[in-house]
Formats: C-alpha cells, structure tokens, sequence
C-alpha cells in the first residue's frame, strides 16, 4: 500500500472521529473539563467562590464551589479575580466534610492548611486582586486523585470546593498524546510509517506493512475513552 492511498483511507477515517474539548456537568454541581481552561474565580461573599469558565461547550458561569475533574496532562489556570480571598489547593488530607458544593473546612489552624498544601506553596496560591496572580497546573499522571481548593482567610470556612484529577485511558491512537484523535495523529502516523519508526508498528511484529495500517485505523476508529 502506497502512502497516497494510506493517508487517504487514514483521513477517512479522521473525518468521522475527530473530538472537541467540552465540558460535562455530571452532577447538580459537578463538572469534568476535558481539557484545559482557564478558570476565573470570584467569590459571593465569604460563602462560596464562583468559578466561570469557556470551551467548547459553551459558557459556564459563576459556578458555586464546583466539583470539577480535570485531566492529567491539560493546563488549567486558576486567575483569582477576588479582592479579598486567597485561593489555595491543597491536597485530601485537609480535614473536610460535605458533599458536592456544600464542603466546609473543618481547621482553622494555618499551620494544618499550608502542612496539607501542594508544594510549592507559593505556585498553588493565588492572591487576591490587586495581586495579579494566578496558578498554573499541568496535572500529570501521577497526580491522579482528589484535591481541595479553599479560602485562606481562616473564617472564611465554607469557601472550598474538591478537584478531581484523572489519568486518561490508553489510546494508542493518540500519537501526539494531546489526548484527541485527528488529523496530527494521522500525520504522525505517516511520517513514523514512511520513516519505519516503532511508534508505527501497531502490530509489534517489526515489519511495516498493510497490516499496521489496518491496525492504526482500527485504533483510530476505537477513539479515545
């Protein structure tokens, strides 16, 4: 099989599977973000802060201490638009009680939320305005778990809300590992083919032929979980 007539059958295939980042609310309020976004935080008094963010699946907006689950491998940033809140993650150790969107901190001991802090601290706090900072959070897939985000001003209790993180599933599709079939897999593809790269040899039998074609497009097809 020529590559003319590989890459056609490939982008076939391309065209019926191509994904887009979106966002899924899973529960009253609960929400998995595929891929990355940028998160903007205010807050609603000292209740509760208010994510909002944009993908492809639209806008969501002022988001009350959200659930939400994030995947490894993605950037997230979380812009802290509050005037008098300082937003911090922290790992499951924080002591917490509640349910989706009605967590409450159970310290109020510094000493117990910096020891339960993400490391380093300073990269996952972000200040409030006039500070102009954010956190930026490339989770990987040993980062796969539960996390708290919470308010820093110690009375401010029912301010915090759980991350998510998950590992993806294989995909041995995904040559480009952005975690979406299209057509830079199937360019990657082709250029391992053409230059008889391992990452081609989707049967493991060290040759390159019609049956690793067969095999990719059988992957390809399969999507990502």
């Amino acid at each position: 099989m020529n590559t003319k007539s590989i890459a056609t059958a490939i982008s076939l295939a391309a065209l019926s599977t191509a994904t887009l980042a979106d966002t899924t609310q899973t529960g009253p309020n609960s929400y998995t973000i595929d891929e990355g976004v940028t998160f903007t935080i205010l807050s609603q008094a000292a209740s509760s802060f208010l994510l909002s963010w944009s993908d492809d699946s639209g806008t969501f907006t002022d988001i009350a201490d959200p659930t939400i689950t994030l995947s490894s491998g993605q950037t997230y940033i979380f812009d802290n638009d509050t005037f008098s809140h300082p937003f911090r993650m922290t790992t499951d150790a924080l002591p917490v009680t509640g349910t989706d969107g009605s967590y409450v901190r159970d310290t109020f001991d510094i000493a117990v939320i910096d020891g339960t802090s993400l490391q380093p601290i300073d990269e996952f706090t972000a200040d409030p305005e006039p500070a102009v900072d954010v956190i930026t959070w490339t989770p990987g897939d040993g980062d796969a778990g539960e996390y708290y985000y919470t308010c820093l001003v110690l009375a401010h209790a029912n301010m915090i809300g759980k991350i998510i993180v998950e590992a993806p599933a294989s995909c041995p599709a995904d040559l480009t590992g952005d975690g979406m079939l299209n057509f830079f897999d199937v360019s990657a593809f082709l250029s391992a083919y053409n230059a008889m790269n391992p990452a081609a040899d989707f049967t493991g039998d060290g040759m390159f032929n019609f049956f690793d074609v067969s095999a990719f497009l059988s992957a390809f097809n399969a999507g990502c979980p």
